[in-house]
């Protein structure tokens, strides 16, 4: 039965490690899970993590070599968080950048290379200082995992007058490109970063100017709906004023119309004393009549006016008044002297019956 590609390639790396291995590195699935692999790496010489030996797992994808692989550390290094699963260009995190031709020897050799460098933020990474790390190098030789036991007793002791392993020389290129392709990750997610808030700004910005805009609307409807509710008392006024102009122009010309028919009515009457006949041996003289003055007769004819206008007022202000009384238009009276009338109808229908019957008792009582 054939194995599946996933598989095939496992195996392919177990034979790589075991054919050509390294002291600076140490890895190998479990017996039980061939996707789950525990590694054991040495610190590089001339960095804070010289000396220290640092234990973790690689979980291997079922589509692997097709997609990245999950790495988590166990040992404390001050680098990277414990039980975490880290970012790296090489991890499940960036499935974008991974090549299936990278295979778990260039994962420890990157993981080597990773660790003297920044963490810039990225998810499961620590900047600890170097002294912290030193101290932590230090202790890392005690760490023993709950599966492999001592995890310094994993890696064959370095021989230091050998020559140095053509291994890393070998993945140098690829590490680089990792170092470059983290970096470009890192920065990327920056940006992202910087361009949310500034969209989160901008919204914010947009909101309160929105916000804004809608006071403002509120306002100019609050301001514009004040005059409208002033608008029927000013009609009122208006209407009141109207009628009294209009009894005012009445007036004047009742005014203008008296003092003419006076003016007709004396010169009428001078006219009939110049045409009567004169008497022998009477001088006849014009009669010493005094007539009222037409300033006179405009006073009284005013005054006859006014009071007339006022006598005329009187009643229609009161028919006015009982007009505009609210009880005429009142719903709820209306419905109460309706409710009135039907119990007044029914009462007397009630009488009325209670008559006829006594009238039918008494017919059967006389006739008995």
């Amino acid at each position: 039965m054939s194995k599946s590609p996933s598989l095939r390639r496992i195996q392919a790396d177990v034979r790589e490690l075991s054919i050509e291995p390294s002291d600076r590195y140490h890895a190998a699935p479990l017996e039980h899970d061939m996707f789950e692999w525990h590694f054991t790496i040495r610190g590089a010489d001339d960095t804070e993590f010289e000396g220290g030996v640092y234990h973790g797992r690689i979980l291997l994808p079922a589509e692997y070599p097709f997609k990245p692989p999950n790495i988590v550390f166990l040992t404390p290094s001050g680098r990277f968080e414990t039980n975490t699963k880290v970012c790296l260009s090489f991890s499940a995190f960036h499935p974008e950048l991974w090549q299936p031709a990278w295979g778990i020897r260039l994962i420890l050799e990157a993981l080597i290379s990773f660790l003297p460098t920044p963490g810039d933020g990225a998810i499961g990474a620590l900047d600890w200082t170097k002294e912290e790390r030193k101290k932590m190098a230090k202790k890392s030789l005690e760490f023993n995992c709950y599966i492999c036991g001592s995890c310094s007793a994993l890696l064959p002791k370095q021989d230091k007058n050998a020559k140095k392993s053509t291994s890393t020389n070998r993945f140098q290129k690829e590490i680089e490109k990792l170092h470059a392709l983290q970096s470009a990750a890192e920065n990327g997610k920056i940006k992202d970063q910087d361009d949310k808030e500034e969209k989160d700004q901008e919204e914010k910005k947009s909101i309160l100017t929105e916000e804004n805009d809608e006071t403002k609307a509120e306002k100019k409807k609050e301001s514009g709906s004040t005059p409208h509710h002033n608008q029927p008392e000013v009609n009122e006024v208006t209407e009141e004023h109207k009628t009294f102009v209009d009894n005012q122009t009445l007036a004047e010309d009742s005014k203008l119309v008296e003092p003419n028919l006076a003016e007709i009515s004396n010169s009428d009457r001078n006219q009939e004393i110049q045409n009567k006949p004169k008497t022998s041996g009477q001088v006849l003289s014009e009669p010493n009549i005094t007539e009222p003055s037409t300033v006179d007769q405009h006073n009284d004819v005013a005054q006859e006016q006014e009071g007339q206008t006022n006598d005329d007022l009187l009643p229609n202000t009161e028919q006015g008044d009982f007009l505009n009384s609210h009880w005429l238009s009142d719903p709820i009276i209306h419905s109460a002297m309706a409710c009135l009338a039907i119990i007044v109808y029914i009462l007397v229908r009630k009488v009325n019956d209670i008559m006829e019957e006594m009238r039918g008792l008494e017919a059967i009582y006389s006739q008995t």
